[in-house]
């Protein structure tokens, strides 16, 4: 298998105390955070790609940039979905949505580079030793 533009992927959570604005420190409301919508398209890019990689790879979030235009309350699932829309040798971009069953709560672009896991971990423990 071999990684092509419009590959899909998607990931799903439901809308707990544990990721509400409030808990996460986003801000004061008991609706799904901003960031927890961020995570959970990262998490479905990342899902795209994982069956076409190496064994010995990975990919990292590199840049993200959202629109959240709708809340979400507690008890609600939100789904999100990312499609790659651009491969530039180890750069991947993707397209990325998330719904909560009544609506659009999120679009946007987000980037990701494939990286060698083992080499990736080496380095930024490194730092520990500086």
């Amino acid at each position: 298998m071999e990684l092509e533009v419009g590959i899909t992927g998607s990931a799903q959570v439901l809308v707990s105390e544990a990721n509400t604005a409030k808990t996460m420190g986003s801000g004061s409301l008991d609706v799904f955070a901003t960031p927890a919508m961020i995570a959970l398209m990262e998490k479905a890019a990342s899902l795209a790609v994982q069956n076409y990689i190496d064994e010995d790879s990975s990919t990292v979030g590199t840049m993200i940039n959202i629109k959240h235009i709708a809340a979400t309350p507690v008890g609600m699932n939100v789904t999100a979905r990312a499609e790659l829309a651009e491969i530039d040798g180890k750069r991947l971009v993707f397209t990325v949505e998330a719904f909560d069953g009544k609506a659009k709560i999120g679009e946007g672009q987000h980037e990701r580079f494939i990286i060698n896991a083992q080499k990736f971990i080496a380095r930024a423990n490194s730092k520990l030793n500086e």
